[in-house]
């Protein structure tokens, strides 16, 4: 058992044989034609009418399109899930740091993730960044769930549609943003003031940090501050998406 789920890990975590399923997923996905398609296949249970539908995008965008059982597509997706649609996925496209250095934009908003490893939290931040209009999302590449089938399908589809930019340094990308008149600031429970203190209106990055260690001190030595969510419960901290999703929506309040 669990060297299955070791075998399907490898899978999903490596972009050259990166498999994304379900209907909406995979239509949204050619259509914003940003992440490479290597080919689509298609279960020839779907009608006519539909296969024709995705066979003209898939040919508009040039990938190719194999129809075939549901079961083949069952036992490449490993999962029944997949709606009878299939993709082969390229290299995830992450954006360079110098394409977010050199094109600065107006009171932008980041989110600077510190080697956040659960990919079903990953794709839920980037859900919720899009949905909150984040200018792009920093991610390092040292401890950092990367983006795959896992991520994008938590995302529902945003990772077509939010910047990702990752970097072998994130204090150094922090500090970058810093040169360019963008306030950092941390999200931590230890935080003496609560975030609604805080003025978020103006050019941001808000930082996230690991599910269990939190803000690593590098990370925080370069930080211009501490935000704190306030908590009534005993538990004493959120979920790493649900408090990137909370500390998002007061950001955009301000604004």
């Amino acid at each position: 058992m669990a060297a299955a789920k070791k075998r399907r890990d490898a899978l999903l975590g490596n972009h050259q044989r990166c498999w994304l399923w379900g209907r909406h997923l995979v239509r949204q996905t050619l259509e914003a034609n940003r992440w490479p398609i290597h080919e689509i296949r298609l279960a020839d249970r779907l009608d006519e009418e539909e296969l024709l539908r995705l066979q003209s995008l898939a040919d508009h965008h040039q990938v190719p399109v194999l129809v075939e059982s549901a079961t083949r597509l069952t036992q490449l997706a490993k999962t029944k899930d997949h709606q009878g649609y299939l993709a082969k996925m390229g290299t995830f496209p992450y954006t360079p740091a110098e394409d977010l250095l050199q094109s600065p934009v107006q009171n932008p908003l980041y989110l600077i993730l510190d080697a956040m490893q659960d990919a079903y939290n990953f794709g839920a931040v980037i859900r919720s960044a899009e949905v909150f209009g984040v200018t792009a999302i920093v991610v390092g590449e040292q401890r950092q769930a990367t983006v795959n089938s896992l991520v994008a399908r938590s995302s529902v589809g945003a990772v077509n549609r939010v910047r990702i930019v990752q970097t072998a340094e994130v204090v150094t990308m922090i500090q970058h943003l810093q040169t360019q008149g963008i306030s950092i600031y941390g999200a931590s429970e230890k935080a003496v003031e609560p975030i609604f203190s805080h003025n978020l209106s103006g050019p941001v990055g808000l930082v996230i940090g690991n599910e269990g260690t939190g803000i690593s001190p590098e990370v925080q030595t370069v930080c211009d501050g501490f935000v704190r969510i306030p908590l009534q419960g005993k538990i004493g901290s959120l979920n790493a998406a649900v408090a990137a999703g909370i500390v998002l929506y007061e950001a955009t309040r301000q604004r």
